[in-house]
């Protein structure tokens, strides 16, 4: 089966999925880490801080890519169809 996107489509849409799977990972951990507590020691502060450091750099690069390549959610989304992957970085597995 021939794929409709060219080789830098596909580079482009595999980055995004990672970098969306690393941001999930990212949110996951939070929230079982920290999710619902009030009072936090200050180095967990500090972890927390630099995880949504992260999360924020991350989605930077995320718009970057969909702005640079004009790769749209449909495009992600037929991509990841096409290779019948529900959950992000399995294809490589």
């Amino acid at each position: 089966m021939t794929m409709p996107w060219t080789d830098e489509e596909v580079r482009v849409m595999d980055m995004y999925l990672w970098l969306d799977y690393s941001i999930e990972r990212i949110w996951l951990h939070y929230m079982n880490a920290y999710q619902g507590k009030y009072d936090i020691e200050f180095e967990d502060e500090i972890v927390v801080l630099r995880m949504m450091e992260l999360v924020y750099d991350l989605e930077t690069k995320i718009i970057d890519l969909i702005d640079d390549y004009q790769i749209t959610f449909a495009m992600i989304d037929a991509y990841k169809e096409m290779n019948n992957v529900s959950s992000w970085p399995t294809r490589f597995c």
